[in-house]
């Protein structure tokens, strides 16, 4: 029997991640999202919908707010379709006083790994540079189950943080077992930060479906704190092969 590391079960995730949601991504998607916005010690609450159309290959994207409001050039909201959540990435996130949000992803940069060479041995181990990985007691090995990866950063990795207070770190992996893609991806970090984004595979491309975020905000001159809820649906998908809008055309 053979036994893989669940350092080495994250590598090949990854790798299938950037092919399936990066390199065969379609050139343009329209979508619409269900952005629900709470700060729960205030009862305050907003649904922000949205219909989104994005060019992929450099996230320039129109987005008309529901039902009859802004229309504007802006980036995929609130993260790009073909995000692939495990990546080098920075998240510009903000709420506003009224809970509306504006959100995107920048500087994307997707985890490969080089594979290990086949030598038939019975035990495969491969170690992550910046986490201790393991496998979470509901991890399953079933064809049509989930392998549930648990990930920790190193104390050196957390170290070198130079923002702790506003970085996340990978937390947990569920890879589906069908495909070996990302199912879920899950985030964890400084100021009770959690990130969480959710796939599924829509006409043929693996996509999106389901994003979440929370943070706990301070007030001006770091008085009084504000924990934030974000949760986003993605729906209506469309994979047009042409601009859906004139404006996302390239330049020539």
């Amino acid at each position: 029997m053979r036994v893989i590391a669940p350092d080495l079960v994250f590598q090949q995730c990854a790798n299938a991640a950037a092919v399936a949601i990066v390199q065969k991504a379609p050139p343009f998607v329209t979508y619409r999202v269900v952005a629900h916005v709470s700060a729960p010690s205030l009862g305050k609450h907003r649904d922000v919908i949205r219909d989104v159309a994005v060019r992929t290959s450099d996230d320039m994207a129109i987005i008309q707010d529901l039902p009859q409001g802004q229309n504007q050039v802006a980036h995929g909201f609130p993260v790009t379709p073909v995000f692939d959540a495990l990546s080098y990435f920075t998240l510009s996130w903000k709420v506003g006083s009224h809970m509306d949000m504006s959100s995107y992803v920048h500087d994307v940069q997707p985890l490969t790994y080089q594979g290990p060479q086949d030598t038939g041995a019975d035990v495969v181990v491969f170690r992550l540079r910046q986490y201790k990985a393991g496998y979470a007691p509901d991890s399953s090995d079933a064809p049509d189950g989930k392998t549930h990866i648990t990930l920790e950063p190193y104390d050196f990795v957390k170290r070198e943080t130079l923002r702790p207070d506003s970085t996340f770190f990978l937390s947990d992996l569920y890879v589906d077992n069908a495909t070996g893609l990302p199912a879920e991806v899950r985030y964890a970090g400084g100021e009770d930060i959690v990130f969480v984004v959710d796939y599924g595979l829509v006409q043929g491309h693996y996509v999106v479906t389901h994003g979440h975020y929370e943070e706990t905000l301070h007030g001006p001159l770091g008085i009084g704190r504000l924990h934030v809820i974000a949760d986003a649906d993605y729906d209506n998908f469309a994979f047009p092969e042409d601009p859906p809008d004139p404006r996302l055309r390239p330049s020539s």
